[in-house]
């Protein structure tokens, strides 16, 4: 009994040198984990002075404007089982309508891991972000040399090569590299790309 309580202070004490919080970790520099910019045609096809015409439900015809290519940095940690930090580098654009109907498209490393793509969808009716399905970044390069390749025809224009994304029943988004979003389907709301 008496070797019992020694051993469970060292054991304690140990955990405790182990979980450092904020107070406990030295100030050391963030690791650096960034985005490979070579996938940025095939996820972000866009420049800041990208335009896009859609049309939306066969009526209105939107025109989406480049909001600009964004990369920022997302500072992550330490956490309470490491002292590390992480700088996250993150690329995102967005192209907007209108305050109600626009796309973003985030592109982002992530402390461990293989960066991921992620969408937001937002129009009059729906906002719909698809954070909780995420899309390993290496689909959107790979896809062009694999096999079937799916093709499309919007507006009577045939699209080949098309990435078709379906994160929830009631979204698909289609994709081609190089061009960026040819249609996005929701629930109450159907865009296609005129030009």
């Amino acid at each position: 009994m008496k070797q019992t309580k020694p051993l469970t202070i060292l054991l304690f004490a140990i955990l405790l040198i182990n979980a450092c919080g904020k107070e406990g970790c030295p100030d050391s520099k963030p690791i650096e984990k960034g985005v490979d910019k070579s996938y940025l045609p095939y996820i972000i096809p866009y420049s800041d002075t990208s335009t896009r015409l859609f049309l939306k439900n066969g009526t209105d015809t939107l025109v989406f404007k480049s909001q600009g290519l964004k990369e920022t940095k997302i500072l992550y940690g330490p956490i309470a089982e490491s002292c590390d930090k992480y700088n996250l580098q993150q690329i995102s654009l967005k192209m907007a309508a209108n305050d109600t109907d626009f796309f973003q498209i985030n592109f982002y490393a992530r402390k461990l891991g293989d960066p991921m793509v992620n969408f937001e969808i937002v129009n009059s009716k729906e906002v719909i972000i698809t954070d909780v399905y995420q899309y390993f970044y290496d689909y959107f390069k790979i896809y062009i040399n694999s096999k079937p390749i799916n093709k499309i025809n919007i507006l009577n224009f045939t699209y080949d090569s098309v990435n078709i994304l379906k994160p929830y029943p009631n979204l698909s988004i289609y994709t081609k590299p190089n061009v960026g979003i040819i249609k996005i389907e929701t629930s109450n709301n159907i865009y296609e790309l005129v030009k």
